[in-house]
């Protein structure tokens, strides 16, 4: 039997994973297949290569101790979006 979400932004998890981290991974895999087709690279550095951006879509999954609501990917949105013009004081 089906349990009604709590809200509709609850996070979906399959297995031990949440969806949206595995298709950050996956995206990144697809980024990393892409890529590599452009730039030769030797076998062994094509490994190298996608264990990389796995390393790195991890990491874009995870979330931070200072700020456990969002993701790695979220806090760069941030950072990018965020107005240089503008003084935020550190309280």
């Amino acid at each position: 039997m089906y349990k009604n979400p709590k809200n509709t932004r609850q996070e979906i998890k399959l297995w031990a994973f949440y969806l949206l981290d595995i298709a950050i991974v996956a995206g990144m895999l697809l980024i990393a297949n892409n890529i590599s087709k452009i730039i030769p690279l030797s076998p062994s550095m094509q490994i190298f290569y996608y264990i990389f951006s796995a390393c790195f879509g991890v990491f874009l999954c995870m979330k931070t101790t200072s700020h456990p609501i969002d993701r790695n990917l979220n806090i760069l949105f941030y950072i990018f979006r965020m107005d240089r013009n503008k003084y935020h004081s550190i309280d």
